[in-house]
Parts: structure tokens; sequence; C-alpha cells
């Protein structure tokens, strides 16, 4: 196949530099053959101008039946019916039919030599004869389900078979498929455009030539559809919760895998269970389209979409079969057509209704799915006059465009202008997401420095007391916080708490926060009037969220005089002090703070602490619980920290102990 393809790569890139310098053609030379081709007779065809290529027909001679007498020159073929194959068989009453066998009877100049048979757009299988000697053919000529040949295939006449007078006869057999577009039991294995006379010094040009306008254009839309299926995938391991970019990657894949069946169609015979496969992949294709659309627009994934999905899906199962002449035309008609063109209008309807309520990048897609869905309604249009047996509507509804000597589909058009679009598209999602990111980044690293600044990196030495702090925040700003604060009577102001959310918005409320705890200290060192203080400070700033704190001042006699908003209650010698609780900062302005007072005896040690010690969390997802934090409260701070994080870190961890010296 690589050598093929390379060939019609040659001849796709020779043809469109000199595309521009052509005259607008419908064809190319094989087409210029045909508009200088006398009118032809099939019991005295006139090829006695036969020079590089000649087209042979419209009329033929034509049997249903299977008879290898059929090939012999002798043969008397004066009850043949002549047809001419540019109508379907159907049109003359032949259906239901196995065999068949085509003749013409060729008048050459005599002498001529050096000649080969050229046949292309074959439906089934077929051999050609020679005045009556096999010259070529499919293989084997056992019944299929649907089989064919795109490509231009050319076969020697030696030159002992052609009399002198230059009397040739050409008989094809041919093995019919099961079905076609027009239903079961309608195959035409031969049209207007299937065989051709060709010299052998120009039978490796004109394959070439229809190689290269057959798969060129599709090998490239092959290409272009690998690699950017290439960059989606690494684009998906690069952003792993950017979900789109696999479900374009998956639906890139299989674009690119359908335009190498395309291609290789082209290039060879093509068979029902590739062509099956092929719609297989266009099944997957189309649900990774849908994913794709919605989760651009970033929609739930109801039950009646996750429905849909299934039908498209299932659709791609019903073609193969109608096309090899197993179901009726309504069954192609509900079954795939139905549900097919459904969601070719659903998804430009949505990626409309995503732009006018300001997606750029639903606007970006929209045309792009909007011209490949007209292509799909074009087809089923097309399809219906099959269906109809309006064959003669059919020059009047063109599929495609031409470019020089190309013929470009609709589809394949539809495909190339989706492609370019997904690669603008990557590239603006992309640079999107990492201006986001660059963004969060920068307000992380704020945060961090504000965070720094308000966390206290040494602690104060107060004499008769023996403090330690550990903070270790889950992430890379947390939301706990913690001040000590020195009084001028000998003892010491300790406050702790945590607050709801993280990030720079975290930060802030903390920063306001403890600039509102120094403030205070400087007036009053009353743990209640400090929280009450702080509480209307926090009143219509929490943004919904909440804080809570803790405010502990101990005198240098060991006396402590306690006040607390919703925050974990002291730990003194492995046992939780009883406190009594208020709500925590920002919630309800009439919310006053009791305080509590304890005695701290000599060498006994007081632990502070947030949950993120009693919320730490094992790969089981057991909770490190109060019990267990209890226990921990008697180790020093650091020893605190480092178990709950071997345990499992699930918040910011913050311990902070206070003992009273002997």
């Amino acid at each position: 196949m690589i050598h093929r393809v390379c060939k019609a790569l040659i001849f796709l890139l020779l043809t469109a530099v000199c595309a521009p310098f052509a005259a607008p053609q419908t064809g190319g030379a094989l087409d210029r053959a045909k508009r200088t081709q006398a009118a032809s007779d099939p019991r005295n065809f006139d090829a006695t101008q036969f020079g590089a290529r000649i087209t042979l027909g419209p009329d033929w001679l034509f049997a249903p039946g299977d008879n290898p007498a059929w090939a012999s020159p002798t043969f008397d073929d004066s009850g043949w019916k002549t047809i001419a194959t540019d109508k379907a068989l159907i049109t003359y009453g032949f259906h239901d039919i196995p065999f068949a066998w085509y003749r013409t009877h060729l008048r050459l100049r005599p002498g001529t030599r050096n000649l080969m048979v050229g046949l292309m757009d074959m439906n089934g299988k077929y051999e050609v004869f020679a005045n009556g000697v096999r010259i070529g053919g499919t293989r084997d000529m056992i019944g299929q389900l649907l089989a064919g040949q795109d490509s231009l295939t050319v076969y020697d006449v030696p030159d002992n078979l052609i009399a002198e007078r230059g009397d040739l006869v050409l008989a094809v057999r041919c093995r019919l498929n099961w079905g076609s577009n027009l239903g079961h039991g309608s195959s035409t294995p031969l049209w207007v455009d299937s065989a051709y006379l060709i010299s052998r010094e120009s039978a490796p040009y004109a394959a070439g030539y229809v190689d290269a306008h057959s798969a060129g254009p599709t090998f490239l839309l092959c290409c272009l559809s690998l690699l950017a299926s290439s960059i989606s995938f690494a684009l998906f391991f690069a952003l792993r919760r950017q979900r789109e970019y696999l479900a374009i990657a998956i639906y890139l894949l299989c674009s690119g895998v359908v335009a190498g069946i395309t291609v290789w169609f082209s290039l060879y015979t093509f068979s029902f269970p590739v062509f099956s496969a092929m719609f297989v992949v266009l099944s997957v294709e189309a649900v990774a389209l849908i994913e794709f659309v919605l989760l651009v627009l970033q929609m739930p994934r109801t039950r009646w979409l996750l429905g849909l999905e299934a039908v498209v899906f299932l659709a791609g199962f019903v073609y193969p079969p109608h096309a090899a002449g197993l179901l009726p035309h309504y069954m192609l008609l509900v079954g795939y057509f139905a549900p097919v063109l459904f969601y070719k209008v659903l998804l430009p309807l949505l990626l409309l209704s995503g732009w006018r309520r300001g997606n750029r990048e639903a606007g970006l897609l929209l045309p792009a799915i909007l011209i490949g869905s007209l292509a799909d309604y074009w087809q089923y249009i097309r399809s219906l006059t099959f269906l109809f047996k309006l064959d003669a509507w059919l020059p009047m509804l063109p599929f495609s465009v031409n470019f020089g000597s190309y013929a470009i589909d609709f589809y394949r058009m539809g495909d190339f202008i989706f492609d370019f679009a997904i690669l603008f598209f990557l590239v603006q999602r992309t640079v999107r997401i990492a201006r986001e990111r660059n963004r969060v980044a920068a307000e992380l690293e704020a945060a961090r420095t504000v965070q720094q600044v308000l966390i206290p990196d040494e602690i104060p030495a107060v004499p008769g007391f023996v403090l330690q702090s550990v903070y270790k925040p889950a992430g890379q700003v947390g939301g706990d916080f913690f001040q000590i604060l020195p009084l001028q009577n000998g003892g010491v102001l300790l406050v702790i708490g945590d607050v709801s959310g993280k990030g720079l918005p975290a930060a802030m409320t903390v920063s306001l926060l403890v600039g509102t705890v120094r403030t205070l200290a400087h007036y009053t060192q009353s743990p209640g009037e400090i929280l009450a203080a702080m509480n209307q400070r926090m009143l219509a700033r929490s943004g919904g969220g909440f804080t809570t704190c803790l405010v502990l001042r101990a005198d240098k006699d060991g006396a402590l005089t306690i006040a607390n908003a919703g925050h974990i209650a002291p730990y003194v010698s492995g046992k939780e002090l009883p406190l009594q609780n208020g709500l925590p900062l920002g919630v309800s302005a009439a919310t006053t703070y009791a305080e509590s007072t304890f005695q701290l005896a000599p060498s006994q040690q007081l632990t502070l602490l947030t949950d993120g010690v009693v919320e730490a969390r094992d790969k089981a997802g057991v909770l490190f619980g109060f019990e267990r934090t209890a226990a921990l409260s008697l180790l020093p701070a650091e020893a605190i920290a480092q178990a709950a994080e071997a345990f499992g870190q699930d918040d910011d961890i913050t311990a902070l102990t206070l003992a009273r010296t002997a």
C-alpha cells in the first residue's frame, strides 16, 4: 500500500502545482477521453482511433446468468440485450441475479499491440476475458455480502490474442453484490466510467492519476486528523482534568482511521467486514463528538443525552446490512438517518445557544460542525433519490466541488475545516488554561507571602513558660492561623483558629483577624472581649464561610482564662478542658463569648490544636479521631504534627503547646 500512496502523493503534488495554470475541467484526462470517443455500438465498437486511452461504452451487451461459453469470441450473442451503463440494471428489469455477463465487440486498427484493459469503480467481483482467454480479475468469485474496487486496475492483453484484422471481443463476468443503495437485489456491477482500453505505456500514469485523485486528498486528511489527535492526546496527558481533550482526541483518531480505511478502499478492493468495521468506528466518532460538545459547553449528562449517545452508537450497525441488501429501506431511514440527522441538528443548536450565552469557544466550533451537519443532510437528500429511484435528479444535486482537476466532496471539505478549527481551538484553550494557571499561581504566591508574614517564624520568649508551635498546611496556602503575644504583666496571650476555604481569600481573612487581634491586645487582654470584637469585624466579610477561633490568656501564676468560638477545646494532661462554646466568628452579631477559667500546675502541658489533627484520615478512610488526639496531646508539638501527618494528612495541621516551668 505504501508504494501506491507515494505514487498518489507525487501525482497529487504535481497536479496541485499545475492546477492554477490549467483550464477548469471535470475529471482530467479520463474525461477528455470520454468526450472524444465515438458513439458506441457494442456489436461493432469503433476503436480504430485508439491512442493512449479510450472509454468503453456506455452501451454493452448484457445477459443475466453464468455460462463459461459466453467468454468465447465465436459465441452468438445476437439475442443479448443492449443496455447503457449510465443506468442501473433495475431500470431494465434485472434484479435478484447472482451472476451477469457484459460483452462488447471491438474493432481495432490492424496490427494493434501493447494493449491493456482497465477497470475501476466496480461493484461486486469480476473476471475479464479477451477473445475467450481470462486476462485478470478478482482472485475468487465466491459469493459475498459486499465487495468492490474503486482503483483503476489494468490487465495486459497478450498481443497474440488480437486478430490480425484488429478484432477483439471483451467479456466481463460479474458476481453481483446482494444489494445496493437501491435495495436488495439491485446491484449494478459496471458503470459508464468503469472500463477503458489503455496502452501499456500510459497505463502506469493513468493508474497513478486515478490513485492520486481518489486517495490523495483523503490521505492528507488522514494525516491531518492523526496529527491533531496526537496533539490532543498529549494535551490530555498533560492536563488530565481537561476531559474535552480526551473526547476530541478520540474523535480525531476515529476520523483518521475512517480516512485511512477510505484510502484503502480507493487503492484496493473493499469487503463487507472492513466496511462494517468502518461504521463501528464512525459510531465511536459520533459519541466522542457529542461528549466533546457537552464538555465544551459544560453541560451535565442527563438521561436523554446518554440515551441519544446510545442510539447514535447503535445506528452505525444499521447501514452496512442495508448496503448489503439485508435490511429494507425503512430500517435505514428509521435506524440510521433519523438518529444521525437528529444529533447533527442538535449539536449546532447547542453550540449556538452556548455562543449566545458568551461561550466564545462554542462560536469557534459552530461553523465547522455546521458544515459537517449540512453535508449529512445533503447526502440524505441524495440517498432519497436512490431510494425512490429518482436517479435523474442526481446531476442537480452535486456532492463535490472541483479544485483544478480534483473533485473534493462535502464530507472531506467539512473534515478539513473541522480539523483546522480543532487545532485553533486547542491552541486557544491551552493558552487560556495557561493564563488561568499563572493567575492562580500568582494568587497562591501572594497568599503564601501574606501568610509567611502573619504566621510567627520565631516563638517569643516568655519567662515561666515553655512554648512550642508547628504549622503544616495541606496545600501551598492554608486556612489555619495562630498568634503568641507576650503581655506586660508577665503572662502570654495565645490565639488559634481555622478559616474555612483556601488560597488568597483565606489568607486575606487571616490577615484581617490577625490585625484585629494585635490591635485589640493593646487595649484589652480579655479573651471574651477579643472574640466579640473579632466577630464584629467578620460580619458581612465571611462570604458564606466561617471561622473557628480560641483565645487563651495565661497569667504568670498559671491562671488560664479561655473564650472559644466553635474551636476544638484545649487538652491538659491528656484530657479535654470543659469550655463554654460560642458560635464561630461572623455567624451572628448577637453572639457573646463566655470566659472559662482554669489553673495550670507547674510542669503541666496545655495543648492547642486545629481540626487537621482530629480529621487526619488513613488510606482506608479511617479518621484519627478524638481518642488518639487526646492521647497524643501529651507529646511535644512537633511529635503531634508528625504523627497526624504520617497517619494521613487531609487538612492543615497546627499544634501549639504551653507548659509552666517548675
